[in-house]
């Protein structure tokens, strides 16, 4: 099947609040000093929760990943350079994986870390407005939609 190209450039990426245990796994490009939730972009003709599955074997190898519910929605937009911004709409799935698995990066630019989820504030942990949605979601137990500032 052939897909259109939109008008639009919005990306749609779906996103895991992974979780072992109680703690929850960042992921950050090697360099940076800021992290974000593992994922990656859904592909024409692609589920969200689709792309979430190939995006964490992609990332993260083979692994026994148990996507479970949609948890949250994040919209976000932020400059790319002087004269450009990137808008994306995030898709948060809780994603469990069994205690006593080592995850390591298929990715040589990515690196994963382990963080408990008291420790999480202490993160910078982007878009800042996703991470809002994070805490929103671990202190309530509700889905979260939220939106940056910028837009």
């Amino acid at each position: 099947m052939t897909y259109e190209a939109p008008e639009s450039h919005i990306h749609f990426i779906s996103r895991a609040l992974l979780r072992q245990g109680e703690d929850v796994i960042l992921c950050r490009l090697k360099g940076k000093d800021w992290n974000f939730l593992p994922g990656g972009h859904v592909e024409d003709g692609e589920s969200a929760r689709s792309a979430l599955a190939r995006e964490l074997v992609e990332e993260l190898g083979e692994g026994d990943y148990l996507i479970g519910d949609l948890v949250g929605v994040c919209e976000n937009a932020f400059p790319i350079s002087e004269t450009s911004s990137q808008h994306e709409v995030n898709f948060v799935f809780e994603v469990r994986v069994p205690t006593g698995i080592s995850l390591g990066s298929q990715e040589d630019h990515l690196e994963f870390a382990v963080v408990s989820a008291d420790s999480l504030r202490e993160h910078h942990i982007l878009p800042d407005s996703l991470k809002a949605g994070i805490f929103s979601f671990l202190e309530t137990g509700k889905p979260f939609h939220k939106t940056s500032d910028s837009l």
